[in-house]
């Protein structure tokens, strides 16, 4: 198995290089607000080769066991040929890094309401700390992917095709799985996207405690994912036809989900272990709104809409075989609500 060929960087900035170590209590590590971590890879590239992941327990409609193998998994640079060449990527950089770090809530909702969604953390109240995870960002209209979709995909500057001459190479992602049945046949998935780019997302975590006092794992994601090419293929052991080919000429997922402490994600488990994935419903209380006062409850939602990031979806041109589709445009959406739960097969 293939990982990482280098690493280039890996820096914690702390505050105080020359402070002495001291142990922290509970409320005093959730009082502390650090620079983070930042990293980045420099010609990475990632192969499973001929390893093979197996699933089983597995059943079908008729009770007969589907063997189901995770046989390849690859990231590398734009250009490897659905991971038969590989080609290195680089992951962040010195000057635009991954970063993981510890921030605190920006909103103090007794402040001034100009400040309540700016900062690192905006919606979320400044008495909790947060993890970040976020990815590379870039202020360049030609590097930063967000802007380039909005800019040259949803619309048509003027300069779209100089920005697209700069702008940095993407990688390459794929994975590969076989459905072994009863009877002997075999079903394989090809999922294969070229061109990817990550810059510009975060995922934040945070806590409070619900209606019965226990603490609740709150997130929220947003996430800027642009692939320039996007295949699943599925068949048979050969894999030889293009008739299975289902092909996407550039896929845009700028997705919001979660609005800090006013609506946010939040993750439980049932009482027989399955996982829960919850978006709430915009939540006046975060504010201390009375849901019987009409005319807060107004200025909560308007307040709400006139901060809450939305979301875009563009999907370009289908191709199946020998026919086509146009392509599929949702601007400027927001989810009010979403719930999500695994089940046992």
């Amino acid at each position: 198995m293939k990982k990482l060929l280098t690493l280039s960087a890996a820096v914690v900035i702390a505050h105080s290089a020359n402070a002495e170590l001291q142990a922290l209590d509970d409320a005093e590590m959730s009082s502390q607000s650090g620079a983070g971590l930042g990293f980045a890879l420099q010609d990475f590239v990632f192969s499973t080769d001929d390893a093979s992941l197996a699933v089983t327990g597995i059943e079908d409609g008729t009770g007969n066991e589907v063997g189901i193998k995770w046989d390849q998994f690859y990231i590398m640079g734009e250009g490897s040929q659905n991971g038969a060449v590989k080609k290195p990527v680089d992951i962040g950089s010195y000057l635009h890094p991954w970063v993981v770090r510890s921030v605190r809530g920006s909103s103090d909702w007794d402040g001034d309401p100009a400040d309540f969604y700016t900062g690192d953390a905006p919606a979320i109240g400044d008495d909790v700390a947060a993890l970040q995870i976020l990815t590379d960002v870039y202020t360049s209209a030609a590097q930063n992917t967000r802007q380039y979709v909005m800019d040259c995909i949803f619309a048509s500057a003027g300069d779209c095709g100089q920005r697209a001459a700069i702008r940095r190479s993407g990688a390459d992602i794929g994975s590969r799985f076989t459905l072994d049945f009863a009877d002997g046949t075999n079903h394989v998935w090809n999922i294969d996207m070229r061109g990817v780019y990550l810059d510009g997302s975060g995922f934040t975590l945070w806590s409070r405690p619900d209606d019965s006092g226990q603490s609740e794992l709150l997130g929220q994601l947003n996430l800027s994912l642009l692939a320039e090419e996007f295949q699943i293929d599925t068949c048979g052991d050969a894999c030889t036809g293009t008739g299975s080919l289902l092909q996407i000429d550039q896929v845009y997922l700028g997705l919001n989900l979660g609005f800090g402490d006013m609506q946010p994600l939040k993750f439980s488990a049932t009482s027989d272990g399955n996982f829960v994935l919850e978006l709430s419903k915009p939540d006046p209380s975060s504010r201390g709104v009375d849901p019987s006062d009409r005319d807060a409850m107004l200025a909560f939602f308007n307040e709400y809409y006139a901060n809450a990031p939305k979301s875009d979806i563009y999907i370009g041109e289908i191709t199946v075989g020998n026919r086509t589709a146009g392509e599929t445009v949702i601007n400027g959406f927001r989810a009010q609500y979403l719930k999500a739960t695994s089940i046992d097969l």
